[in-house]
Order: structure tokens, then C-alpha cells, then sequence
């Protein structure tokens, strides 16, 4: 029986005051979603911090470490030669007192923070800088080195004004005061030989893997998966379906996430409900098949942290909906260790 592994990033949530105490994922009754966990296994595994960490883990049974740099300079197909260091940049407002992680940057903004970055890139001349944009003021460079800066990562705030930024702060903070404050930190910087090692997937070695995002595909690029890279969520399911009756499918669901670090509660119940009803009108190219639904980690749709739980996880075969008994949500049912829980959806 083939399966469509839905990875839903950062669905797990704290209770929120303003949805009566609940989680978003448990706020509302999701017919396809709750379905899935009144009629199979539900249970709860092992939260990472991010998500090429869960996947990693979720994939080959170990909990490998490999940088977020090197995974999504993979993702994106970027060159990473020996003696080059690759790290994951993100959009940062800088002011006098604090560091902020900017997850609010317009494409305007964006557009305007890459052409500063361009303008101050002699300022990295020794450097041999390579800059790789994706969205929203993110991407990967890689520079010329053989040492590792160890910046601060998000999501969580920078304290105090004081952050060595290394041969990256002449850099930084001229973009900082070209742009009102919002500049680039680079983070996560990895080594080619970091990922040499972790070249086998023995639990789901024949499994196509769905995603817009490059920390996702890069895993499914250092692992050997065949990828398919899509827009968004929308275009990705009809991806899945079609690829679900060759094989097993594996769709990273990213906009669950990024909701969640802009602190909007209503706005992540929407974006959940969106994908019950797209699983739910497709339900017709679904029945016969397993879906497993799983969470890599929570991220709290108050604070936009990440949080550090265990995180829910449900397996059927698809069925007929017909009052569901359980809800698909943030449970203290049966733990199943992450290292083991690709195993048991796939046997």
C-alpha cells in the first residue's frame, strides 16, 4: 500500500487565549485530519528544533546534525567546494538596544535589502562571497574559509546589543544603516565534509519528496530522494496525488510554519483548514491508500518561537469520514521514538 507522509511544519502550537484555550490544531474538527487519527494510530514523537534535523532523523533513523547552511545550499543546488563555508542568512532588524529576526519583510523590502547586500559586497572582498537569494530577504552564501562563525539562529531573539559578528560586521552594519536597520545574519554554516557522511536512506530509500523549501529538498538532496520542487502548498498536493500511485510521497507542508512566526493564531486555523478541505475534495485519490500525518516541531503562534515538545503524529488507511471519535492535536497518547516512526508508517 502506498503512503502520502504529510509533514505539517510547525503545526504543534501552545494554547491560545483568543481560540477558548486551544491549540489551532485542536480548536476545530478537521474531517480528513481527525479521520485519519480516529481510525488508525495516534501518538506523539519526538519535536526537533528544525526541520532538516526532524527529517534527518525522521529518515534515516539517526540524529544526524548536519549544518542548515550545507542542507539548504543542497536544497537550492548551490556549489560548496572544500575550504568554502556555507550559511543560511535570514533578514534581521538592528537597533540600538536589540537583534530581531525580521519574518515581516515585504517583496519590496526584500527587493531593497538585496540590492544593499550587492552594493556592500566589497566590504567582503577576502571573503569570496557568493550570495543565493530564495524569498523574503533569505538564501545562502558561502565564502571562502575553513572556519565556522558560530552566529546566533532563529527563531528565538537575540539578547543584549553585543553579538560578535566576526569578518561579517563591517558588512552587516553598513547594510544595517543603509536600510533603516534591517540588515542580514548569517547563520548555520556548515562544511562540505559535514554531509559526506549521511549519503544512505535505507527506511525510504524509493520515496519522492514534495517541498518549496530548500532545507527540506537539501535533505532529500543529501539522502539521494527524488524531489520535486513546487511554488507553494496548493500546486504541491496535486503533485502528490498524482505521484502517490507510483510510490511513496513525502509533502512538506512550509506555510504552517511561517504563519506561525508572524504571530497569527486565526491565521494558522485558516491555513489548517485549507489543507482538511484540499485533502478532503481530493479524497477520491486518496481511499486505498495510507496517509500518515506528522509535525517536526511546535512554533507558538503567540511568540513565534519555536517550542520544545513532543509533537502529535497519526496513520490510517484512507476511509469514508463518518464521525470521527479523536482529533487530529497536541495528545498525551502512545510515544513512538522518532528514530523508529518512519519504520512503523512504512511497514
Amino acid at each position: 500500500m502506498n503512503t502520502l507522509i504529510i509533514l505539517l511544519d510547525g503545526a504543534a502550537d501552545e494554547q491560545v487565549p483568543t481560540l477558548g484555550g486551544h491549540t489551532p490544531l485542536g480548536y476545530f474538527e478537521k474531517p480528513f485530519m481527525d479521520m485519519v487519527a480516529s481510525h488508525g494510530v495516534l501518538g506523539q514523537t519526538d519535536g526537533r528544533e528544525y526541520t532538516h534535523l526532524f527529517l534527518l532523523e525522521f529518515l534515516t533513523g539517526k540524529r544526524l546534525q548536519t549544518p542548515r547552511g550545507l542542507i539548504e545550499a543542497i536544497g537550492l543546488g548551490v556549489p560548496v567546494k572544500p575550504h568554502r563555508i556555507a550559511y543560511r542568512f535570514s533578514p534581521v532588524q538592528m537597533t540600538s538596544g536589540s537583534i530581531e529576526w525580521a519574518y515581516r519583510v515585504s517583496p519590496q523590502m526584500g527587493s531593497s535589502l538585496q540590492e544593499a547586500i550587492v552594493h556592500n559586497l566589497d566590504m567582503l572582498g577576502d571573503l569570496n562571497p557568493r550570495f543565493y537569494f530564495y524569498e523574503d530577504g533569505r538564501g545562502v552564501m558561502t565564502v571562502d574559509s575553513d572556519e565556522i562563525w558560530d552566529f546566533p539562529s532563529p527563531p528565538a531573539p537575540i539578547p543584549g546589543p553585543v553579538v560578535d559578528l566576526g569578518d561579517f560586521g563591517e558588512f552587516i552594519h553598513k547594510t544595517s544603516r543603509d536600510m533603516d536597520g534591517l540588515t542580514i545574519l548569517p547563520w548555520g554554516g556548515g562544511a562540505l565534509e559535514q554531509g559526506e557522511k549521511h549519503r544512505c536512506i535505507p527506511e525510504a530509500k524509493s520515496m519522492d519528496m514534495i517541498s518549496k523549501s530548500p532545507s527540506a529538498l537539501g535533505v532529500g538532496g543529501l539522502l539521494k530522494m527524488r524531489r520535486k520542487v513546487v511554488d507553494n502548498m496548493w500546486s504541491g498536493f496535486q503533485e502528490a496525488f498524482r505521484m502517490l500511485r507510483s510510490g511513496d510521497v513525502l509533502m512538506h507542508v512550509e506555510e504552517t510554519d511561517d504563519i506561525s512566526h508572524r504571530r497569527a493564531p486565526d491565521q494558522k486555523v485558516s491555513m489548517l483548514r485549507e489543507v482538511d478541505d484540499i485533502l478532503m475534495e481530493n479524497l477520491d485519490l486518496l481511499i486505498g491508500y495510507r496517509v500518515a500525518l506528522i509535525v517536526d516541531h511546535g512554533t507558538s503562534s503567540l511568540s513565534g518561537e519555536h517550542l520544545r515538545t513532543n509533537v502529535p503524529f497519526a496513520i490510517s488507511e484512507v476511509i469514508e469520514p463518518n464521525h470521527p471519535t479523536m482529533r487530529f492535536c497536541e495528545n498525551n497518547s502512545q510515544y513512538l521514538p522518532l528514530k523508529g516512526l518512519a519504520k512503523n508508517i512504512l511497514s
